[in-house]
């Protein structure tokens, strides 16, 4: 299950690539810029300033769907799985639209092969993205291990909260990590993200011995770890990982925000990007200071 393949990306990676957003997360963290990825299914997304309120074709295609006056309601629990399909087709003004799409190894492989000369003329390749591509594992694997075959370098981008099984299976395949450390505190990172940081630090451990690379990513959120005391503990530790040589800090932005309504979900986090470019660079210095890594401020 996928929602997107991105290409001609400049980010997430080296040259030109492509990427592929898979849908699935093993965490909920609040300022998530992709909340339609969370689900490892299809998720319903509603603009209601795009709506023809007289059309009603979305209210015959689901049991879920129903028209009160003016506003539709949207009950997304009892849409079933193939009133999805109709769903993806009904909407004209695409007020209504369905992420996700299911494919098969085959075809995915093909599709992320067609930009092979882009990839060849830049040093570019393909990155795996999400959600958390590595709630499926094998498909990950599969396609890395293919795409190897053809002369292809592989990313990841990863939260590091799956079974360690998982990212063992991928690890000889991938040739940059990109991975998230949020934050070294256990108790915070359960509060906000709702996910085990002890699970994330582990396979941090396990996969520093084996990988090829690891570049270590931090979104600095507003009131969650955006002090000089969090900061500089995420880049020590990441600093003892052998080989990871690299960090970017990454500071929170809204521009995901509306995605929420969309979703119809709550948007749990500053609705202000953070603004203090001088924390920023004092971490950049404690890096280069004390450690060997080298640190990014990317936007």
């Amino acid at each position: 299950m996928y929602f997107n393949i991105q290409r001609f990306s400049t980010h997430d990676g080296d040259g030109i690539r492509s990427i592929l957003f898979l849908k699935g997360c093993s965490l909920a963290c609040p300022w998530c810029q992709n909340p339609e990825s969370r689900s490892e299914k299809h998720s319903v997304l509603f603009d209601e300033r795009s709506c023809m309120a007289d059309c009603n074709l979305c209210v015959g295609a689901s049991q879920g769907i129903e028209r009160d006056g003016d506003t539709l309601v949207i009950n997304r629990k009892q849409i079933r799985d193939d009133e999805l399909i109709a769903l993806k087709r009904v909407c004209p003004t695409e007020a209504l639209t369905v992420c996700g799409k299911e494919a098969e190894s085959d075809y995915l492989f093909d599709t992320l092969m067609k930009d092979k000369p882009f990839y060849d003329q830049s040093g570019g390749g393909v990155t795996f993205s999400g959600g958390e591509p590595l709630m499926q594992p094998d498909l990950v694997t599969d396609l890395a291990m293919r795409l190897h075959d053809a002369d292809v370098p592989t990313a990841i981008e990863s939260c590091m909260h799956v079974p360690w099984k998982n990212i063992e299976k991928a690890a000889p395949h991938i040739d940059c990590w990109l991975a998230d450390l949020k934050h070294t505190d256990e108790e915070k990172f359960l509060s906000w993200a709702k996910g085990s940081l002890k699970r994330i630090k582990d396979n941090f451990r396990k996969l520093a011995p084996i990988a090829k690379r690891i570049v270590i990513r931090v979104p600095v959120v507003p009131g969650f770890n955006d002090t000089d005391q969090e900061l500089q503990q995420i880049i020590d530790f990441a600093a003892s990982l052998e080989s990871c040589k690299e960090l970017h800090l990454l500071p929170y932005h809204t521009l995901g925000i509306n995605k929420y309504r969309l979703l119809d979900m709550p948007y749990e986090c500053s609705d202000q990007p953070l603004n203090n470019p001088e924390l920023l660079q004092r971490a950049q210095q404690y890096a280069s200071n004390n450690t060997q890594l080298n640190v990014t401020i990317r936007g």
